[in-house]
């Protein structure tokens, strides 16, 4: 196997070689921006295949880092003279380092809150009645806002089980709000007492960018599209002293450990509801001294509010930030989902879904759409578009089209996000309008061998292209790579993997592939001056791996595991377990967790003797067992893949955390 090795340096031979190299990193001295430290470096690495995602997708197989910043980039013999008395050197041993990674649309604070929905109901439920009878099992309990959530369900069992879905969730539930995430999180299950909560009858109209959908007669069916969803969503995480606890917990307990252990230094929050405080939560974080991954929000567009009111309170959450967090992108969705007959698309669907239109819909109008860009692109914000249909690629790229003929080039760095169905005529627009197309491939349903499953929505020509990124590519047009996750993994290999193996609609090469990870993905992000490259000058972001992904074969690239995550020139992962330098300072108290994406053990530390459960998210019991005080390691081989909740009796009362078990 080709892993990083760290040797014992020669001034410390008694200390393990993980904790020399973690001490050393410790005591490195952040430099500003474009600054470089006078030798000799605090740490060299040498004998690695070090991918540089440079102009000329070059490789190395040295590097020096000073403080934050990289030195030297080159071969070993030009890292000799960064060696001195005190400088960490570590044989790479041939193993393979990329720059960090990046994640340009991922929900980490959403997806990772402890909030988040703990029943996870089956997409592939035959009835209405499977699904109540899965959720009762779970045995959910309101949260702080007094709301049931779940997530995972398939729109389809609600339209084609012949049962009515209002009726039987208010039958099992007839006091509790209920809202049900489908498996796109593009509308919403609901029970009477949340319409009631929510005044939503027979004689509401829908909302800007949604649909409720009625019955025979006229009636609430239970089902909220899209906009109309998001109506239950908000009431179910309206902002609360408990809500924005959990938002932080599962930020620095799940995401960002998640994060740094997939290798992922650089994320964009791809949907930041500044109405439920989000980026309140991160700059806590910030302030906190805990955040790990270079993180740039993008503030969330509603479509239901007024426009001059709206564009005010966007303005007034702009901000530039630092290397670290920034606010300077707005998501806004201009339409729904294939899957739901929401998309917007050129013709009419040939699914029968019933809506009262037939090509999707739009949650800002074109007209809405270029106005909000050409009065914020002005004022430094860039656009983060939500496009499924081949309609909405074309709208969003005409309303940019339009600003720009407004304003001139003003330098904004736009991106389409999704891009599922692109009309021929727009794949050269992205290159010639500079817009980023944001692709997530990692999902198996975006595979060649699935693109026909789409014909009975949209027909057999229009699926048979889906996410041209190849095309795009091929065109000269800036392709990024992102997971969405929770609708996909955020694992990045298994998204490089894809990426490549799409055919006809793949990128190039493997470090193609890795660029639109790494350095494509920093220019969108604004971030190329200094991440996104291994080059001398930037900061020192980057992984070792523990194979060659560049030599392997293709279909092993997923299989990857991350070794070592340095971000900032500190580790923030280890495959021992160890997160960060800081990880003694900031460990709570009574109880920690780690890793919590895991394979084959998780380790739990106490002060006192307890015992635990595990649970799946479906709320099966795997596991329950005592855990004396101190470090212990549970063995969960015998887990399936997914998300997993073990939770510990403490005195103080039971403590829930939760992990991934990753095969």
């Amino acid at each position: 196997m080709n892993r990083c090795h760290l040797p014992l340096p020669t001034s410390f031979p008694t200390i393990a070689p993980r904790v020399v190299l973690l001490w050393s990193l410790a005591l490195w001295v952040c430099t500003g921006a474009g600054r470089l430290q006078a030798q000799p470096a605090d740490a060299v690495y040498l004998n690695g295949h070090i991918y540089t995602a440079d102009a000329g997708q070059s490789f190395a197989s040295a590097i020096a880092v000073a403080g934050n910043t990289l030195v030297h980039v080159g071969d070993d013999a030009g890292a000799e003279p960064f060696i001195g008395p005190s400088t960490t050197v570590i044989d790479l041993d041939g193993g393979t380092v990329l720059p960090g990674l990046f994640d340009t649309h991922i929900h980490l604070l959403e997806a990772g809150s402890e909030g988040a929905a703990s029943c996870v109901l089956p997409y592939n439920a035959g009835t209405i009645s499977q699904l109540v009878n899965a959720l009762v099992n779970c045995d959910p309990q309101p949260n702080s806002n007094g709301w049931i959530f779940s997530w995972g369900h398939s729109i389809y069992t609600l339209l084609e089980s012949g049962q009515n879905p209002l009726d039987l969730l208010s039958n099992a539930f007839p006091e509790t709000p209920v809202a049900a995430m489908d498996e796109t999180s593009h509308s919403a299950w609901v029970n009477q007492a949340a319409l009631d909560v929510l005044g939503i009858t027979g004689s509401t109209p829908d909302p800007e960018g949604g649909h409720i959908v009625l019955d025979a007669d006229g009636e609430p069916f239970g089902l909220l599209l899209d906009a109309a969803g998001d109506l239950a969503f908000q009431a179910v995480y309206a902002t609360n002293a408990a809500i924005e606890a959990g938002d932080y917990n599962g930020l620095v307990n799940f995401g960002l450990p998640a994060m740094a252990a997939s290798g992922i230094t650089s994320i964009t929050e791809g949907r930041t509801y500044w109405k439920r405080h989000y980026p309140e939560t991160w700059q806590q974080v910030y302030d906190n001294g805990l955040l790990t991954v270079r993180t740039g929000l993008a503030l969330y567009a509603h479509p239901e509010d007024e426009d001059d009111a709206q564009m005010d309170s966007l303005l007034a959450r702009y901000d530039a930030g630092d290397e670290w967090l920034r606010a300077r992108q707005i998501k806004l969705y201009l339409d729904g989902i294939t899957l739901n007959g929401t998309a917007a698309m050129e013709a009419p669907y040939i699914y029968p879904f019933g809506w009262p239109f037939d090509d999707g819909l739009n949650y800002f109008t074109p007209e809405r759409l270029t106005a909000y860009i050409t009065a914020l692109e002005v004022e430094g914000f860039d656009f983060h578009i939500h496009t499924i249909g081949n309609r909405g690629v074309r709208e969003a790229l005409d309303a940019i089209e339009a600003a720009r003929t407004a304003n001139g080039d003003v330098g904004a760095r736009h991106q389409l996000t999704h891009i599922e169905w692109v009309n021929a005529a727009d794949i050269p627009r992205f290159a010639e309008l500079d817009v980023t197309a944001n692709a997530q491939v990692t999902a198996w349903w975006t595979q060649p061998n699935t693109w026909q499953d789409n014909a009975y929505l949209i027909g057999s020509a229009v699926a048979n292209a889906m996410i041209p990124i190849g095309s795009i590519h091929d065109a000269g047009g800036r392709v990024t790579l992102s997971s969405d996750w929770d609708v996909s993994s955020y694992n990045p290999f298994r998204s490089l993997e894809n990426a490549i193996t799409r055919a006809p609609e793949a990128l190039p090469s493997v470090a193609d592939a890795v660029d639109a990870k790494t350095i494509e993905a920093a220019h969108s992000s604004r971030s190329d001056s200094y991440t996104g490259s291994l080059e001398v000058g930037k900061r020192a972001d980057f992984i070792c791996i523990d194979q060659d992904i560049f030599s392997i074969a293709p279909a092993a690239i997923s299989e990857t595991h991350v070794v070592l995550t340095v971000v900032d020139g500190q580790v923030v992962h280890d495959d021992g377990g160890v997160h960060s330098v800081a990880e003694a300072d900031r460990a709570e108290p009574v109880l920690a967790l780690y890793p919590t994406v895991a394979n084959m053990a998780i380790h739990l530390r106490v002060k006192e003797a307890v015992s635990y459960r595990i649970c799946d998210a479906a709320g099966r019991v795997w596991m329950e067992d005592q855990a004396p005080a101190g470090c212990s390691a549970i063995d969960i081989s015998t887990l399936e893949e997914g998300l997993h909740l073990i939770t510990t009796l403490l005195p103080s009362g039971p403590v829930t955390r939760r992990f991934l078990v990753v095969r």
